[in-house]
């Protein structure tokens, strides 16, 4: 990467990716986004160690998992969550609800099984690209994808009327 206009446009198409994985680790709105902006700094900073920049994304989000990380390690008091926006949608709509109640059952989830769920699922990344960003290794993180959907799976049988209810309350 030879010059900042485009790793800003590298940093700006992995926005969401990023995002997603620091609140997935830290569960708060305004840490997550200082994560972020610390993580570009540091990615910034040590471009030269980027050797391929196609390998940007993972590069890039494995900088960002290192910082929440980090940070959660220097902040035993971790904010839960906030709550999610308004939905101006009716509360029978199913399909809203359901995703609410999945939402809810992966937030539920304990790291690492939240972090690889977040970046396959959401994220779309490979198993492959998602062992760079973590430091596993790609049989470690199949199997914390597998833990975590059996995980997922005990949660939203076990609890679907209080999730049910919790979505519920949220729109």
């Amino acid at each position: 990467m030879k010059n900042k206009d485009a790793f800003c446009l590298c940093v700006r198409n992995c926005e969401k990716a990023m995002y997603s994985l620091a609140f997935s680790i830290v569960r708060n709105n305004h840490d997550a986004e200082d994560i972020i902006s610390e993580s570009i700094l540091r990615a910034y900073k040590s471009l030269d160690v980027l050797k391929d920049d196609k390998q940007f994304k993972p590069w890039m989000l494995r900088i960002v998992h290192n910082t929440a990380v980090e940070f959660i390690r220097k902040n035993t008091k971790i904010l839960l969550a906030e709550e999610m926006e308004d939905a101006a949608v009716d509360a029978k709509d199913n399909e809203i609800v359901s995703r609410l109640a999945l939402r809810d059952a992966v937030e539920s989830l304990r790291q690492p099984y939240r972090t690889v769920v977040v970046l396959f699922y959401y994220e779309d990344l490979s198993i492959a690209e998602i062992a760079k960003v973590t430091g596993a290794n790609a049989g470690a993180v199949k199997k914390q994808l597998s833990r975590a959907r059996n995980m997922l799976q005990k949660i939203l049988k076990e609890k679907p009327q209080r999730s049910r209810q919790k979505s519920l309350n949220r729109l």
